[in-house]
């Protein structure tokens, strides 16, 4: 099978009709991989008919609510999951990679709300993510770049004197297999970010929200070669006005963007 993406949910930081927030599942092989657990992540992987039972690997890009927010819910699923296996899929593991400055504090979380890891049913395989290769198996690699979303709170976060505390990382992620390179934004401080990765990959998926105006930034991804953008993580003011952007996008890259629906399926 070749490379299948599913987004499961394409808002932004703010809940609206229509839209989960920021989840992209992605199948390569024998294997099902999620980018971002914003919410309903759960849910919607089961509504989409994905084989949660091939889940291998989940990535959180940052820790804000809108790509986090569903992750607890989402390992509880896996959980209960295994009390109903006459119809709800089977994982035994998996792999949680999450910026390094969130790791523990997942972890207590965990246990906060119940989910004691000696009494849960599926193991989760805890990786820091840092610049670089952060996760490889038998189907795909995947590596992690900074981008530069907390570049504005980097101040405050020094003065707080918190060494446990955020130190604003965010990422974006290379994914590549079977001769495909897809790159996942993550959510970026400008479109500078993502340039030197998006010169010649075969997939894009851009986060909308912090590249307005749409069209000043998309001309900045002319003739990179970018063979197919898919553009997400939609701003509350555009909900309604998904047409508009498709129009503004195909003005500036033909035949190259299409805006992002929940349930949106592409193939490469």
């Amino acid at each position: 099978m070749r490379m299948k993406i599913t987004v499961l949910g394409s808002a932004s930081g703010i809940s609206m009709r229509g839209r989960g927030h920021t989840s992209v599942a992605l199948e390569s092989g024998n294997g099902l991989y999620v980018f971002d657990l914003g919410e309903p992540v759960g849910r919607e992987l089961l509504a989409r008919g994905l084989p949660v039972e091939h889940l291998k690997a989940a990535f959180v890009s940052h820790m804000h609510s809108d790509h986090a927010g569903g992750l607890f819910q989402f390992v509880k699923n896996l959980h209960l999951y295994h009390n109903h296996p006459d119809y709800l899929p089977q994982v035994e593991e998996f792999v949680l990679a999450l910026p390094a400055e969130a790791v523990e504090a997942v972890k207590a979380f965990m246990i906060a709300s119940y989910m004691f890891p000696e009494r849960t049913n599926v193991k989760v395989n805890y990786v820091e993510i840092t610049e670089g290769r952060c996760y490889e198996d038998e189907n795909i690699t995947v590596d992690a770049f900074g981008t530069s979303h907390f570049e504005g709170l980097k101040e405050y976060l020094a003065g707080r004197g918190d060494e446990k505390g955020p130190r604003g990382e965010a990422f974006g992620f290379e994914i590549r297999g079977e001769d495909r390179r897809v790159v996942y934004s993550g959510d970026l401080g400008g479109i500078d970010d993502i340039i030197g990765r998006a010169a010649g990959a075969d997939l894009l998926l851009l986060e909308f929200g912090h590249l307005i105006p749409l069209e000043d930034n998309l001309r900045k991804l002319a003739g990179l070669g970018t063979r197919k953008i898919i553009l997400t993580h939609i701003f509350p003011d555009y909900n309604e006005k998904t047409r508009e952007l498709q129009e503004t996008a195909d003005a500036v890259l033909p035949g190259v963007v299409t805006v992002a629906e929940d349930g949106l399926v592409f193939g490469l």
